[in-house]
């Protein structure tokens, strides 16, 4: 497909960058959690360990209601396709907080967390919108 050339260039950049940060970010929370653990202690730093773990829990059950009774009621294609991307960021911001690290924590909870969600959600939407529109120009010989 010699056409679609520069999208395959965007996708791969794309893919490359959340593949260095998929790699970086479990070293970084690491350090992040050794520092905090040397400023609060050991005990401390376990309880907000646990403590996020299970607000994340709670959070995730009742934001996956939510997306689900609202997938249940959707009428249009829009819709089910806002509402699938919703409950998919749920489920990737319910792993992000089931591993240990504030980063990782943060940003699942922000996936998690309706009005967060949203946000990202249409932000989302709309970059997908400006990549599918396209034109196409004939010409006759």
């Amino acid at each position: 497909m010699i056409g679609f050339k520069p999208f395959q260039d965007e996708i791969f950049s794309m893919l490359l960058y959340l593949i260095i940060l998929l790699l970086a970010l479990p070293f970084v929370d690491l350090y992040l959690l050794i520092e905090v653990t040397g400023r609060i202690g050991f005990i401390e730093t376990l309880g907000l360990v646990f403590l996020t773990g299970i607000l994340g829990a709670f959070f995730v059950k009742r934001e996956a209601k939510t997306v689900w009774r609202k997938l249940g009621v959707s009428v249009t294609a829009n819709e089910v396709s806002r509402n699938v991307l919703e409950g998919a960021m749920i489920v990737l911001g319910g792993l992000m907080l089931l591993s240990p690290g504030f980063i990782t924590d943060a940003v699942g909870f922000l996936l998690v967390i309706g009005w967060t969600r949203i946000r990202i959600v249409l932000k989302i939407e709309e970059k997908m919108k400006e990549k599918s529109n396209f034109k196409v120009q004939v010409q006759q010989f």
